[in-house]
């Protein structure tokens, strides 16, 4: 399996692209080749302004200089996904602070009423004992004895 390709890894498009974009200048160094061999030359005749005979040099720059700009507006594009993607993480990761800043909040606010009640059982249960040995004291005193009298 390591010899499988990651599609998220490898673009197509984007490697073409760039193959294309840092090839074809490549191709300007070595002498008497041309790209466009394989294709005609062109001759506009249609309009008078545009009238006129292109160079194979005119030729690759503007190939070149078409498929840099087309590179370059399609990472443009995968850029602002990219940024729209993590635009969207950090909205998530700030609600997901924001929640949880608030839950701990409520636990503080949870803890401290517990602590508040422990004190109030505590001294509840203080007041039993004491209540608890006072009333065993009482018993063990027995009340005075009540002499009869004699009438």
């Amino acid at each position: 399996m390591p010899n499988q390709i990651d599609k998220d890894k490898y673009d197509l498009p984007t490697l073409f692209l760039a193959f294309l974009a840092f090839c074809l200048p490549l191709a300007l160094l070595i002498p008497g080749f041309s790209i466009w061999d394989i294709v005609p030359k062109t001759h506009v005749t249609r309009y008078f302004v545009f009238r006129q005979d292109v160079s194979w040099s005119q030729l690759n720059a503007i190939a070149i200089a078409v498929l840099l700009t087309l590179f370059c507006l399609y990472l443009e594009i995968k850029r602002r996904k990219l940024d729209e993607m993590v635009e969207d993480v950090l909205r998530v990761s700030e609600q997901a602070d924001k929640v949880m800043e608030i839950e701990k909040e409520r636990q503080v606010a949870a803890i401290k009423d517990t602590i508040n009640l422990l004190d109030v059982s505590s001294a509840q249960y203080e007041n039993l004992m004491l209540l608890s040995d006072d009333l065993r004291k009482r018993a063990l005193q027995r009340p005075p004895a009540i002499d009869s009298s004699s009438s």
